[in-house]
C-alpha cells in the first residue's frame, strides 16, 4: 500500500489557525504558561544531568574514539548553557519550579555519549519548537524562543563536526506533543520527585525499530510494554519529519515498510487512525530514527 502523505502543520497546530482534517485531542491541550515552563525546566534538568556525565570522559578517550581532543571542551561549553538555562527557569518559577528527576543514560564511551546527544538535543529542539503555542506573555515568548535557537545550534555542531553528517534535517523541526516527547524522555528516567508538578502528560509504549535501519526496508517493530492483542483494528505507522508526515499500514505480523523518501531526523509513531496522531490516537512511540544524507542529497550511513 502506497504511504499516505499529510502535511503535519495540518495535525499539529490549533484549529484557531488552521482548518483542521481532525481533530486534535492531545492531554495537553490546557497548559497554564507555569505547566509549559516547568516542562521547559524538566527537560533542561534532563539535558544538564545527562551533559554532567562528560565527566567520564578525558580528550584523550575522544581521540581514541576518532573524535577530535576538543569535543570535551565544546561539550563543556554545552553543559554550560543548559545550566543557565535552568537556572533561568527557576528564577521565572521560583518555588512552583519542578526538581531534577533520577536519570539512566546509557552512554559507556565517547561515541555513545554522541549518539545520545543527539537524540537529547532533538527532543530540545521539538520541545521548545511545541511549547511556544502554550505562552502568550511575550517576555517569555522571546525567552524560549532564544532558548530554541542555541538548542539547534547545540544539534548542528553535534551532527555535522562530530557526525560529519547535515547540520540540519528538514526546512522544519517537528513539533510533537508534550505527551509524545516525554514519552522519549521517560526511557531515560528513573523516577521523579513526587512533588514535581507537571502538566497531565501521557507516557505511551516504547516503540523500537531494529539497530541500523535504512529507509526502503521492511522492518519488525515492537512495543514495551507488549501492545494489547489487536483483533482486527488496523494500526498504522506514522514517520514525521517537520512538517510533514507520511503513513503506512502496520501489518499484522507487526512489520512496517520505512517510506524511502524520508531524510534527517525523523519520529516515529503507531496510532489507530491514518487521519489522526493526537494523544487519543496514538498507541506506541515515538521512536527516534535518523536517517543520514550527503551533500547532494543521497542516503548515507555514518557510524553515529
Amino acid at each position: 500500500m502506497r504511504a499516505i502523505f499529510t502535511s503535519l502543520a495540518l495535525v499539529i497546530l490549533s484549529s484557531s489557525v488552521l482548518s483542521l482534517p481532525s481533530e486534535r485531542r492531545d492531554s495537553d491541550s490546557t497548559l497554564t504558561e507555569i505547566q509549559a515552563l516547568n516542562f521547559a525546566l524538566s527537560l533542561e534538568h534532563f539535558q544538564s544531568y545527562f551533559y554532567e556525565r562528560l565527566h567520564h570522559y578525558e580528550p584523550q578517550d575522544f581521540s581514541n574514539a576518532g573524535l577530535p581532543p576538543w569535543s570535551k571542551g565544546r561539550y563543556a561549553q554545552i553543559y554550560s548553557h543548559e545550566l543557565t538555562h535552568a537556572q533561568f527557569l527557576e528564577n521565572i518559577l521560583g518555588d512552583k519550579a519542578v526538581q531534577p528527576c533520577t536519570y539512566n543514560f546509557p552512554d559507556t564511551d565517547p561515541i555513545s555519549f554522541v549518539k545520545t546527544s543527539n537524540i537529547v538535543e532533538a527532543i530540545a529542539s521539538s520541545t521548545y519548537t511545541t511549547l511556544a503555542k502554550y505562552l502568550s506573555d511575550p517576555d517569555y515568548i522571546i525567552s524560549i524562543s532564544s532558548i530554541l535557537s542555541v538548542e539547534a545550534k547545540h544539534s548542528a555542531w553535534i551532527n555535522a563536526d562530530l557526525r560529519e553528517g547535515a547540520a540540519w534535517s528538514t526546512a522544519f523541526d517537528a513539533p510533537l506533543s508534550l505527551s509524545q516527547l516525554y514519552t522519549i524522555m521517560s526511557g531515560f528516567i528513573t523516577s521523579c520527585p513526587s512533588s514535581n508538578s507537571l502538566p497531565p502528560v501521557k507516557i505511551f509504549p516504547a516503540l523500537t525499530f531494529p539497530s541500523s535501519v535504512m529507509p526502503g526496508q521492511t522492518v519488525q517493530v515492537s512495543f514495551s510494554p507488549a501492545a494489547p492483542k489487536r483483533d482486527s483494528q488496523p494500526l498504522y505507522a506514522w514517520f514525521i519529519s517537520g512538517f510533514k508526515a507520511l503513513v503506512v499500514p502496520l501489518n499484522a505480523d507487526m512489520t512496517v515498510t520505512i517510506p524511502d523518501t524520508l531524510q534527517g531526523f525523523v519520529f516515529s509513531l503507531i496510532t489507530n487512525s491514518k487521519e489522526s496522531v493526537s494523544d487519543d490516537a496514538t498507541v506506541a512511540g515515538p521512536a527516534f530514527l535518523v536517517f543520514d544524507y550527503d551533500y547532494q542529497g543521497n542516503d548515507q550511513s555514518l557510524p553515529m
